[in-house]
């Protein structure tokens, strides 16, 4: 039998040491081969596990709601059982307080008719032809004796005002000159074409309302109003850093604040000379009367330290690297269960038996602030401490399991080891009756920094940024205490040019509405 044919016959065994010795050796190769093959196979699963998770982040990120939740009836297994087992003690505390649960309103149908920010018109409509006024039984001309009415809703092109000042001068006709001059008051843009409303609305459409300046300019042609964009860029910076001082004050006020909530996204910026955008960074900064943001080049700590230096309260934020400088000189890091949640929430496509166990957790723990959101700061902090800290405890209990079990590449391992960095912030709400259990509000405040981002693509310049960290910090602090914005900046770009700095807490969104509401006219 030749060589082939032995080493295809399965029965084939060598009967010389030589043979013998050389078949160890193939199959040792063979060996290692295999080994090698199957430790790219597992590299590859890893991979392909690794940009799955990215994807579903990403799909979700795009086409699905922002917020993370899982109905609990979706829960299994021990999720739905250490659910439950939390049930009597919601139950309780319901009761205790007398909430009703409330259910969801029907949307409705029809339509409603804005009462406020309309001018009524009457329209009547009558019959005015002899003939189809004539009775066709004896020919009289029918009298009025009833009417119907219904309503409709119209919109008439924006107005636009040019106001001529007129500076008269006086003198005395007995004396050779003693001449006066009424003088116009001080302008937000000293010798420019716009005044203080043409501002306002110009910075509420792009900052409010997300038009970029050349759909505006387009807008404005469509009424036979020609304004360049270059205009209109120079106002906003003009008017942004007038303004700056307003957006200063608030800054320094929170920073005396004993919490606060940041987070970041990115903001794309041409810088000079390079013809092309890199990747700049959008800060927020919010308590409950102000909401601060602030752009810099790049997303480093070192701007996180300028932008909160002297900040010595509780910090809020999702855990991120850059604000370790902060929390080094004196902050108290809090973190975010919602961020907390989302982790869970990806490990639940891997391994739902254990990412719903403690899922059910946070969901209870999510239900205990609802109830406490009504309540006293007290009354808040002894719910938690009656609630809270026991399911915290528990789910301590889980993660130290889990942290012997799970590897850290894994989505639930990428879960658990964020839990496990973040344990003392995440409990930090637990001990106090006025820090937030997430940091939803900084995420839901630099929504409109997204939205802005997707319509204008990128900020124009440096300068550019910050002017729209200005127009920004006073626009959205407005919507915060539910006023106008338009009507604010208007005010303000009116009155401050000519206000001493003393006065320039008069001008923050919260006194000028106090002002405003005490006001006897």
């Amino acid at each position: 039998m030749d060589e082939n044919n032995r080493l295809m016959d399965d029965d084939y065994l060598p009967d010389n040491i030589q043979e013998c010795h050389k078949v160890i050796r193939d199959l040792r190769a063979e060996v290692t081969r295999l080994a090698a093959i199957a430790e790219t196979v597992s590299l590859l699963q890893q991979r392909v596990a690794e940009l799955e998770k990215q994807v579903r982040r990403r799909n979700r990120k795009i086409f699905g709601q922002s917020s993370a939740k899982v109905p609990a009836e979706s829960l299994t297994g021990t999720g739905k059982t250490v659910y439950d087992s939390y049930q009597p003690n919601i139950d309780a505390e319901r009761a205790a307080l007398q909430i009703v649960p409330e259910e969801s309103a029907h949307g409705g149908g029809g339509r409603n008719i804005p009462k406020a920010g309309t001018v009524p018109r009457t329209i009547e409509h009558k019959i005015t032809d002899p003939a189809k006024l004539a009775c066709p039984c004896c020919g009289n001309p029918r009298l009025v004796f009833g009417f119907k009415v219904s309503q409709q809703l119209d919109v008439i092109k924006t107005a636009f005002e040019l106001l001529k000042h007129i500076e008269y001068k006086y003198s005395c006709p007995s004396c050779d000159g003693q001449v006066i001059e009424a003088s116009k008051p001080y302008q937000p843009i000293d010798k420019g074409l716009p005044a203080p409303g043409l501002i306002a609305h110009v910075a509420v459409a792009k900052f409010d309302w997300h038009l970029p300046l050349y759909r505006q300019q387009r807008i404005y042609l469509a009424q036979s109003v020609s304004i360049a964009r270059s205009s209109m860029c120079r106002w906003l910076k003009e008017g942004a850093d007038l303004l700056r001082v307003v957006v200063e004050r608030m800054r320094k006020l929170a920073l005396s604040s004993r919490l606060l909530q940041s987070d970041t996204t990115t903001m794309p910026v041409i810088k000079n000379g390079l013809g092309k955008t890199h990747k700049g960074c959008t800060w927020l900064t919010r308590n409950e009367r102000y909401i601060i943001y602030d752009f810099t080049e790049h997303e480093n700590g070192e701007h996180a330290e300028r932008l909160l230096a002297g900040f010595t309260g509780i910090l809020l934020t999702d855990g991120a690297a850059e604000y370790n400088g902060v929390i080094k000189k004196g902050a108290t890091r809090a973190g975010c269960s919602a961020h907390a949640f989302r982790y869970l929430e990806d490990a639940r496509k891997d391994d739902p038996e254990q990412a719903d166990a403690a899922i059910a957790i946070f969901k209870r723990l999510f239900e205990i602030e609802e109830i406490g959101a009504t309540l006293s700061e007290e009354e808040r902090l002894a719910l938690r401490q009656r609630q809270s800290k026991p399911l915290l405890a528990d789910l301590r209990i889980w993660l130290d399991k889990q942290l012997e079990t799970h590897l850290p590449k894994s989505a639930l391992g990428e879960a658990v080891t964020y839990l496990n960095n973040q344990w003392d912030a995440l409990c930090v709400f637990a001990d106090t009756g006025f820090v937030p259990m997430h940091n939803n509000a900084s995420e839901n405040g630099l929504r409109p920094a997204v939205l802005g981002r997707r319509n204008w693509l990128f900020a124009g310049s440096v300068d550019g940024g910050h002017s729209a960290a200005v127009w920004m910090s006073l626009v959205h602090t407005c919507r915060l205490h539910s006023i106008n914005p338009f009507e604010y900046l208007k005010d303000v770009l009116t009155r401050l040019p000519s206000a001493s700095t003393a006065d320039i807490d008069q001008f923050l969104p919260d006194r000028w509405k106090a002002l405003r509401e005490n006001s006897p006219t």
